[in-house]
């Protein structure tokens, strides 16, 4: 997790506990998460910041039980 941004891993992690993950694990999905938003803002060329945002969003969709279009 070396290479990812302390505050963005904190704010992730921290979404994640608030969804109900446990602290360790939320952790370890939030690193997941903002290294497959590098992948995907590189793929897409677009900002890892939107890339990010899609991807909770998805999170978030699923949490609630949403088809994600």
């Amino acid at each position: 997790m070396g290479d990812l941004d302390p505050q963005e891993l904190d704010g992730i992690t921290q979404l994640f506990v608030n969804l109900g993950a446990q602290p360790d694990q939320a952790k370890v999905m939030a690193a997941q998460l903002l290294k497959r938003a590098v992948q995907i803002a590189e793929e897409r060329q677009i900002s890892k910041v939107e890339a990010t945002e899609t991807l909770l969003k998805q999170v978030i969709q699923a949490r609630n039980g949403e088809e994600s279009g």
